[in-house]
């Protein structure tokens, strides 16, 4: 008779080392996929966002035959994202908002618990956050944005907004003041929190990252209010504080807007610098060369 070994043959560990060498090859191999799989998601989610946001807004012309400004109400920085909460579906939320009061206002209001509500069509899901946002050990206590509305090729602190969306010093706009066509103007675009050298300047976390400031509720250049002055779709403050102010986003290689007419398309930062510049005019009377 014939003895059988009753042990059945295990792997060795040359043989094992061999399998978790393969497996890890695959992984590294389909994880580029899978990342690109779900950045498009997210920009078609993002999009889909800002086409909501131009919707609101067109919305809002047609009741008041006017543009939201950038800011409302002297002095209280009630801001454009604040104005057209009622038409994208966030009515209660607007109705708790006293535009006569400023936009931290407790004492007399309750706008500081109003525009520190999260309000998912104002984020992208692409966007990342450096830090917690908002931190009130910081002094933040307003809910993030990931959108800017367009002023313009100016700084946005400056008297003049040459763009579709202006601050309510400069009056307002509709559908006839973009000479420039609706389709060939910015109406918004987005921002991040990615300015790797963007620090508090003072307060508690002085010194600290912060990456950047963008949030729905406040009318402030580099807040909710954007331009082409600095380097486009920058992850770094290059020349003084204008790329805190300029469009950029987390998606690789440049950021989607919304144009004036509702389209929403990707503009890649290789784009020309003055073709990008005559999409942010709205009376500009210039000619629109080149691809973007």
């Amino acid at each position: 008779m014939v003895r059988r070994n009753s042990r059945s043959r295990g792997f060795t560990l040359v043989e094992l080392l061999v399998v978790i060498a393969i497996i890890g090859i695959l992984v590294s191999m389909l994880l580029p996929a899978v990342q690109a799989a779900r950045e498009t998601a997210q920009r078609m989610s993002c999009s889909n966002n800002i086409r909501q946001i131009a919707l609101a807004t067109h919305n809002y012309h047609d009741t008041f035959q006017a543009f939201p400004t950038a800011t409302h109400w002297r002095g209280k920085f009630y801001s454009f994202f604040t104005a057209i909460l009622p038409y994208g579906e966030q009515g209660p939320l607007f109705d708790g908002y006293d535009g006569r009061e400023k936009y931290n206002d407790l004492a007399h209001s309750d706008n500081g618990n109003v525009i520190a509500e999260i309000v998912p069509t104002y984020l992208c899901p692409s966007m990342a956050f450096p830090r917690n946002v908002p931190n009130p050990a910081c002094g933040e206590s307003r809910a993030p944005s990931s959108y800017f509305v367009s002023s313009g090729t100016k700084n946005a602190w400056g008297p003049i907004h040459n763009g579709a969306i202006v601050k309510h010093d400069n009056g307002t706009t509709r559908f006839r003041s973009i000479t420039d066509g609706a389709s060939g103007t910015f109406l918004l675009g987005e921002a991040d929190y990615g300015l790797k050298n963007y620090t508090f300047r003072s307060g508690p976390c002085a010194g600290q990252l912060r990456g950047g400031a963008v949030a729905w509720g406040i009318g402030y250049p580099g807040i909710s209010i954007g331009a082409t002055v600095g380097v486009y779709n920058s992850n770094k403050l290059v020349i003084g504080f204008n790329e805190y102010q300029t469009f950029r986003s987390d998606h690789p290689g440049g950021a989607q807007f919304a144009f004036v007419d509702g389209a929403v398309r990707f503009v890649a930062e290789t784009i020309d610098a003055g073709l990008l510049d005559s999409l942010a005019t709205r009376a500009g009377g210039e000619t629109l060369d080149g691809e973007y």
